[in-house]
């Protein structure tokens, strides 16, 4: 039971030290190799911007799928609260982004939620509820804003 705690402990450091190494000035496909080091799962390529912060509890529940751009100062969260029971208790969900997503400036990402293929997302929304391919969303919280043309 031990070492499975120091195991947990030392994962949630490599991945604090990924991120807080992703504040830096570098492009932003270094930032995504350290965001992979820290535990984000990478299909292959993607770009992040400066100041974008992962949860670092839980970083193997965010899944980028190929060619994703999550530009600057963009937050995901993994875990929140869960309102179903007395107290301050936090549960967890995925963040699956999927491929060709474009995430605009200052985007929060909260809860689980899935963003479809070729989706995108506006400067400054709050995504809280799933997002199919293909559309435009923005706002607080989020909403369609149009379908793209295929």
């Amino acid at each position: 039971m031990k070492n499975d705690h120091n195991s947990k402990t030392l994962k949630h450091l490599k991945s604090v030290i990924a991120f807080t190494l992703m504040r830096m000035p570098m492009r932003g496909r270094m930032r995504a190799k350290l965001a992979k080091w820290g535990g984000v799962i990478i299909d292959n390529k993607a770009f992040i911007g400066h100041g974008v912060q992962f949860d670092t509890l839980y970083p193997e529940k965010i899944r980028l799928h190929n060619n994703v751009h999550i530009t600057s100062n963009c937050t995901l969260l993994t875990h929140y609260l869960d309102t179903t029971k007395d107290g301050i208790h936090f549960t967890s969900g995925d963040i699956e982004i999927g491929e060709n997503t474009f995430i605009g400036v200052n985007t929060i990402i909260c809860k689980s939620v899935k963003i479809g293929a070729n989706a995108i997302i506006g400067a400054g929304s709050v995504v809280t509820r799933d997002i199919p391919d293909n559309e435009i969303w923005a706002g607080n919280p989020a909403r369609l804003i149009k379908k793209r043309q295929q």
